[in-house]
């Protein structure tokens, strides 16, 4: 819903309202973006040691580039679909894409972080 402001001469103008809907796939959004540098920081350093290999074919290219281009990649893909979505908000299945894509972002760094605890460890 949008609400009338005085846009001025007379004339009123649509803004938007601030919405709980709108909040969410913000907050969502951002925590995709911060779990993908993590796990993209993660993985490269995984890569760089020898200790992992990228199985994702298009990633592992980049990677075979560069690292930077990995890294470029990685981030600009993602944030390109973080971007797409947070634009149709509005819709329902966008809402719900962000927020799977950060728990699935999320379940990804904690990965990342238990195989990092098994290395520390053993």
């Amino acid at each position: 819903m949008a609400e009338l402001a005085w846009a001025g001469a007379g004339q009123a103008q649509a803004v938007p309202r601030a919405t709980g809907a709108g909040f969410q796939a913000g907050f969502a959004g951002v925590a995709i973006l911060v779990f993908n540098l993590l796990d993209g920081l993660f993985t490269l350093s995984f890569l760089q040691l020898g200790m992992a290999e990228e199985a994702n074919p298009i990633m592992r290219a980049a990677y075979e580039s560069s690292p930077l281009s990995f890294m470029a990649f990685k981030i600009g893909a993602v944030h390109l679909g973080v971007w797409v979505l947070c634009l149709h908000e509005e819709l329902r299945i966008a809402r719900y894409a962000l927020r799977f894509g950060a728990t699935l972002y999320a379940g990804i760094v904690l990965y990342h972080l238990g195989f990092l605890t098994r290395l520390a460890l053993g």
